[in-house]
C-alpha cells in the first residue's frame, strides 16, 4: 500500500471509507440518468466482465439540440444530416430553433412539449448539463460540454456525472448478495418496460436522430475508460452489500406499484437512487465513528409554525448538524487510520501520499509530511488523530459531507435557508418512500413511519422516536402534531386517505394489482 500514490487524498480516503461516496456534483437527476444509460447501453444485461462493458456515454445531440434550443451539433461541417444539402451543424441549428426540416411538421410544438420534460434540478452551468427528467430511453444522454467557450462542437465527457450511476446499475444488474437477485432483476424488467413503451416524443427522437444514421464518427460507440470499469468492478464489493440490497428492494417497489404511470414510477426511481446512496454514506459514518443506536436518526419536520415556537424543526436542525458532524468525524478517524497504517512501514514517502496542490506534503519543517516523518513508528493513535485533524482544517476533505448534502437537497429532504437547515420531506419524496414499500401497501400512517425509520432512519411520530436520544428532548404532543402535519401532506399529495381522526391511510394508489 505504501508504495500506491495519494494514499492520503481526499478521495482515496472516502472511498476507503464509503466504497461507493457521494460526489459534491453528482445531484439525484445525474445519477439516475447515468445508471438507465448503463442499463440501457448494456441492453438490460450484466457484461461478464467490465471490459465488456458498454460506455453509458451517448450523445443524442439532435434530439437535446430541439429540446435546449441549443446547437449540438455546431462545429460539424462535414457529412450530410438525411440528404445532399444539410450538413449536420445547419441541421442543429434549425432543431435548436425549432424549425420544421424536411418532411417534419410541428418541431416547434414537440419543442415546447420536450422543454417541459427539462429537470429543473439540472439547470444550472452550460446546457451541456441539463437534462430530462427520466421518461423514454431515447430520451436519455450523457453530459457533454465545450472543451473551451469560444469552440463550437461538444463532446460528451463528465460535468456532473461521475460514476456513482454505473456502480448503482451494477448493484440492480448483479448485486452483491444473490439472495436480491430477484428483486434486482424484477426492477430492471419493469425500468426496461417503462423506459421502452410506446411514445409519441420516443418516435420524434428516435426519426430525428435517424437523419444522422450516415454519419460515422457521429455514430460510433463511445470508448470505455478505466474509471467507468473502476466504477462497475466496485459494485461487487461486500462492503455495498447492504446498499445494494436496499437498493434492489426500493426500485422493485418503486417499479412494480399500482396506480402510477411509467414516468412516474421513473420520476421515483430517481429519488429513491439518490436517497439510498445518501443513507449509505449516512450508515457507513456512524459505523466509523460508533455512534450510539441511540443517535442513529434523522428527524423529519413538517413544521407550520414559526422557528422560534417549533421544537421538532429546531431539534431537526440539530438532527442534520449532528449527522454532517458524524460524516466529518469519520473522515477524520479514517484518515488518521490510513497515516498509523503507513507509518508502519519505515520506507514510506510521505510526500507522495497528499494531493500536490494542497501543499500538505511540502518538505518544509512545519508540514503535515515533515512532522509524518518526525513520528516515532510506536507514536500513540492520538498523534495521528492530532495531524489528521489538522490536515482536514487545511485542506478540503468534505467531499462526503457536500456530496451528502447535494443529494439530500435534490431529493427534497433538506429545507430552510443555509444557516437554519433542518430535514424534512417534500411530496415528491413522500411519493418515492411510498412507493419503495408498494408490497406492504397499503398500511396505516403509523406503519408509515415506523416503516420509514426502518428503512431509511427518518423518526417523525413519537412512537418512532422511541429508543432514540429524543427522549427528554422533546414532548410526545409535539411530535404527535409533527405526525399529524405528514399525515395532512400525505393526503394533500393523494398519498394517503384520512378515514376518521385518528385513522389515515396510506399508498392505497401505491398498493400492487392482485390479479
Amino acid at each position: 500500500m505504501a508504495g500506491e500514490k495519494l494514499q492520503l487524498s481526499p478521495g482515496s480516503i472516502a472511498r476507503e471509507l464509503y466504497v461507493l461516496d457521494p460526489d459534491r456534483d453528482e445531484r439525484a437527476p445525474q445519477l439516475c440518468a447515468e445508471a438507465l444509460l448503463t442499463l440501457v447501453a448494456n441492453n438490460y444485461r450484466a457484461p461478464a466482465t467490465s471490459e465488456e462493458l458498454a460506455s453509458p456515454k451517448r450523445k443524442a445531440y439532435a434530439v437535446r439540440s430541439l429540446a435546449l434550443g441549443k446547437n449540438f451539433l455546431g462545429g460539424m461541417t462535414r457529412g450530410r444530416a438525411g440528404d445532399d444539402t444539410m450538413t449536420p451543424e445547419a441541421y442543429g441549428a434549425k432543431l435548436a430553433a425549432g424549425q420544421d426540416v424536411r418532411e417534419s411538421a410541428n418541431l416547434a410544438l414537440a419543442k415546447a412539449t420536450l422543454e417541459g420534460l427539462i429537470d429543473p434540478d439540472t439547470q444550472r452551468g452550460q446546457e451541456g448539463a441539463w437534462l430530462l427528467r427520466p421518461f423514454h430511453e431515447s430520451l436519455l444522454w450523457y453530459d457533454a460540454r465545450k472543451a473551451s467557450p469560444r469552440r463550437a462542437d461538444f463532446s460528451v465527457r463528465k460535468v456532473y456525472m461521475r460514476g456513482s450511476g454505473i456502480t448503482l446499475a451494477r448493484l440492480l444488474l448483479a448485486p452483491v448478495d444473490p439472495a436480491d437477485a430477484a428483486n434486482g432483476a424484477a426492477a430492471v424488467q419493469a425500468i426496461q418496460q417503462a423506459l421502452t413503451a410506446p411514445s409519441p416524443l420516443g418516435r420524434i427522437s428516435e426519426r430525428l436522430e435517424d437523419a444522422l444514421r450516415a454519419d460515422g464518427e457521429y455514430r460510433a460507440a463511445q470508448p470505455v475508460e478505466q474509471d467507468e470499469k473502476r466504477a462497475w468492478d466496485q459494485g461487487s464489493d461486500p462492503a455495498l452489500q447492504q446498499l445494494a440490497s436496499r437498493l434492489c428492494r426500493h426500485a422493485e417497489g418503486v417499479m412494480a406499484q399500482g396506480g402510477a404511470s411509467g414516468p412516474a414510477r421513473l420520476w421515483q426511481l430517481r429519488t429513491v437512487m439518490a436517497l439510498d446512496l445518501a443513507d449509505h454514506a449516512l450508515r457507513a459514518a456512524w459505523r466509523r465513528t460508533a455512534a450510539p443506536a441511540a443517535d442513529q436518526y434523522l428527524l423529519l419536520s413538517f413544521g407550520g409554525q414559526a422557528r422560534a415556537q417549533d421544537p421538532v424543526r429546531q431539534l431537526s436542525e440539530q438532527s442534520y448538524r449532528l449527522a454532517r458532524i458524524r460524516l466529518a468525524e469519520a473522515t477524520v478517524q479514517t484518515l488518521a487510520a490510513r497515516m498509523a497504517a503507513l507509518k508502519a512501514d519505515r520506507e514510506v514517502v510521505w510526500d507522495i501520499h497528499f494531493e500536490p496542490r494542497s501543499g500538505l506534503g511540502d518538505r518544509g519543517s512545519g508540514s503535515v509530511a515533515s512532522q509524518l516523518r518526525q513520528l516515532p513508528p510506536d507514536a500513540p493513535h492520538a498523534e495521528f488523530d492530532r495531524l489528521a485533524r489538522a490536515v482536514v482544517e487545511q485542506a478540503n476533505y468534505s467531499r462526503a459531507q457536500d456530496g451528502f448534502r447535494v443529494l439530500i437537497q435534490s431529493v427534497g429532504l433538506l429545507g430552510g435557508a443555509s444557516r437554519y437547515q433542518y430535514l424534512t420531506g417534500s411530496p415528491d419524496l413522500l411519493a418515492a418512500m411510498v412507493g419503495a414499500l408498494s408490497a406492504r401497501m397499503p398500511m396505516s400512517s403509523r406503519e408509515f413511519f415506523a416503516a420509514c425509520r426502518d428503512e431509511w432512519g427518518f423518526v417523525i411520530n413519537q412512537e418512532s422516536a422511541a429508543g432514540t436520544s429524543l427522549a427528554g428532548q422533546v414532548d410526545g404532543a409535539s411530535l404527535e402534531r409533527n405526525a399529524r402535519r405528514a399525515e395532512r401532506l400525505l393526503s394533500e399529495a393523494g398519498l394517503a386517505v384520512g378515514l376518521s381522526d385518528r385513522t389515515t391511510v396510506v399508498g392505497e394508489r401505491a398498493a400492487r394489482s392482485q390479479a
